[in-house]
Parts: structure tokens; sequence; C-alpha cells
């Protein structure tokens, strides 16, 4: 399949995927971060879902370093899809940073319709930091782990969407990712989301290309638009 001709992996929220473009770009690393409880991770559920339920060829990895995936609520949010679309979604739950690694060297031959979920890749890492050694062997290995998912994704034209923390910025009321200088080289495409003034309504900046902002809602079924 050409490049040109890769479908977009769609966040299943329309005005969310007209703000990306169409949705996550393949082929390349996505980045989407913001603070605990903003909906990262049912972001990524929901593409995952859609992706699966539009594509039959298509696999997704979920790879759960955060170890938060409610299995239940991801049951719940397949069943529009209908039986079946979970058999293609492959879970793995790192239980440490090195095995992070490992987790991404063993994926198998990945397709141009395939999609990884990272969730987060900065979770096991933040784990890791300590003094200035230690620190450095971890940013490494977290370089080259982003170096290969990359190759990864130039080289069979898999989507890989990737979520990260983020850690106050000293003496301001502002939020940044953690490692930024590391997910800003590699991330093709970076979607921030904080939560919005209104309850339950969570605001998606894209900054990378820069573009605008959309509303969506956390509700039963994953993510909604909002006005």
């Amino acid at each position: 399949m050409a490049a040109s001709r890769v479908p977009r992996v769609g966040a299943g929220v329309a005005s969310l995927d007209a703000l990306l473009g169409g949705g996550f770009a393949p082929a390349a690393v996505n980045v989407v971060y913001g603070e605990a409880a903003t909906g990262k991770t049912t972001l990524c559920v929901s593409a995952a879902l859609s992706h699966l339920g539009r594509h039959r060829a298509c696999d997704v990895y979920f790879i759960d370093s955060d170890n938060k995936l409610n299995i239940g609520r991801l049951t719940q949010m397949a069943r529009p899809w209908g039986p079946g679309v979970l058999r293609r979604l492959h879970l793995h739950v790192p239980g440490s940073f090195r095995e992070q690694g490992e987790t991404l060297e063993s994926l198998p031959g990945l397709g141009p319709l395939d999609l990884v979920v990272v969730d987060s890749v900065t979770g096991l890492y933040r784990g890791e930091t300590g003094d200035e050694e230690r620190t450095y062997r971890v940013n490494k290995e977290l370089n080259r782990q982003l170096g290969y998912i990359t190759e990864m994704a130039r080289g069979g034209g898999a989507t890989f969407v990737l979520t990260g923390q983020v850690r106050s910025i000293l003496d301001t009321q502002l939020v940044e990712p953690v490692a930024p200088r590391l997910l800003g080289y590699w991330g093709s495409l970076v979607l921030r989301l904080e939560r919005a003034p209104r309850p339950g309504v969570r605001q998606a900046t894209l900054e990378r290309p820069r573009g605008g902002a959309v509303y969506l809602a956390l509700g039963d079924a994953g993510l909604e638009a909002v006005p």
C-alpha cells in the first residue's frame, strides 16, 4: 500500500479527526500528553476500537505501561463494534522500563494498517530517574526506544500513538510533557489534553503541526464532541 494511500487512524470523534487532519498520522510518532484523568487512555481506546472496526485487516498492539487500562471499560466501549473486535487487540503490560523496551522489540512485523499504542511511554521511565548518572542512562534508553519506534513506523508504515505524563514548569502554573525535548524531537504530531472549565469537558489542542482546539466530553461510550 503506497504511503500516500495509507488511511489516518481516526480518534472516533469527527471534530477531533478534523483537527488532526483526518486522524493520527500513519508512518509517524503521534504524541498525546496531559495531566492525569484528562482522557488520554480513553482517547487511545476510542482510536483503537474505531480503527479495528473500520479495518478488518489491521491489528492493534496496546502497551499498557501505566497498568491503568480498565478491562471492563474497554469491553463496554467495544460493544458497539460487535463481537470479535477485541480479538485483534493485543495487550501487553510491561513491569519495568527495560521490559517496555523489550516489548517494543518483540512486536511482529507491522503493516501500514497496524496501530501501536504506548500508554504511557514516560510512566515507567519517570520512576527510574534519580541522580545525574542514573537519569542520564534512563534518558539514553528513552531516546533509544523512541528512535526504534520511529524506525518501525517509517519502515512498515504503522501508526504509533504515545501518551505522555506531565510535570510542572518551575515558578509557573504551567505544565509540560515529561522528557519534553525527546518527545518534541521524535513526535511528528503533538496533541495536548487538559481540563476545561466546564465539568467533564476536556480541551484538545493541536500543538504540532500548530492548529486549533476542540472540546470533548468523557461519556459512558468514550469521547464525545461538545460545542
